[in-house]
């Protein structure tokens, strides 16, 4: 009965997004799609145009939310797994009014693949943790590690979720704010549209039917298991394994 009434205390307060670029794209160079890799640790190359990373987010945001000091960065998301974070590049340019960045991120990722089929999800965030959720930001590719064996129920062409935030440590009280941030591909969400429904600890908080930032308020100190899950038109769980995606996070 107390962990019911804690869980019901836990408020879910929609935000606006943070001001960005829409010219903001994010293009994978290697792996190629759906090529076969054999050689480990597995090397990534992407191109992100219209944005920096390693640099502070210069928003109000920045100082009510947890704020990463490495800058804006790249989230790297391999299967399901929780995201890797890369800031910096190899090479930096801007157009002639210094506006325009387009950089070429290199990196290896460091755990070891089984074999069979794979998939990288690859977008830019701020400082504060908020995805960029321009058309372009969020780069999808299927690949394989030594040979081609579908085993991921996964279809780049259909609804899916990509769940970014909260993730990890927190040094945080019950009335600061924690940032809960997702991106949602080939799907709208609308109160009569796709939807995606929030659980923390086993318990259904609130379905949300909006694209943007949320605030969680209220979540006790210690571990928690945050769950967010695709939903369709009929409010059913959409097929696929990125729409029911679990998170541990803790509280300090």
């Amino acid at each position: 009965m107390i962990a019911l009434l804690l869980l019901q205390a836990i408020q879910v307060v929609p935000v606006a997004p943070t001001p960005y670029p829409e010219q903001v794209e994010t293009r994978l160079v290697f792996p190629k799609p759906n090529e076969i890799e054999r050689r480990q640790p597995l090397s990534v190359q992407v191109r992100l145009d219209g944005y920096s990373l390693g640099s502070a987010s210069q928003f109000p945001r920045a100082n009510i939310l947890q704020n990463d000091p490495k800058g804006q960065a790249l989230h790297v998301v391999v299967d399901d797994d929780p995201y890797l974070s890369y800031y910096q590049s190899a090479e930096d340019s801007f157009d002639e009014d210094r506006s325009f960045y387009d950089k070429t991120i290199s990196f290896k990722l460091p755990q070891h693949l089984s074999t069979g089929e794979h998939v990288l999800r690859i977008f830019p965030v701020r400082s504060f943790g908020e995805s960029i959720k321009a058309k372009k930001a969020l780069a999808t590719r299927v690949f394989y590690i030594g040979k081609r064996e579908p085993k991921l129920d996964f279809d780049p062409r259909k609804p899916f979720l990509t769940y970014n935030a909260p993730q990890g440590n927190f040094l945080s009280s019950k009335s600061d704010p924690i940032l809960l941030d997702f991106e949602v591909t080939n799907a709208r969400l609308s109160k009569d549209g796709y939807k995606v429904r929030l659980s923390i600890d086993e318990k259904e908080i609130e379905t949300l039917t909006m694209w943007v930032p949320y605030y969680l308020y209220g979540i006790e100190k210690g571990t928690h298991k945050v769950r967010l899950e695709l939903l369709d038109t009929k409010d059913q769980k959409v097929p696929g394994l990125f729409n029911d995606t679990t998170r541990e996070i803790t509280i300090n």
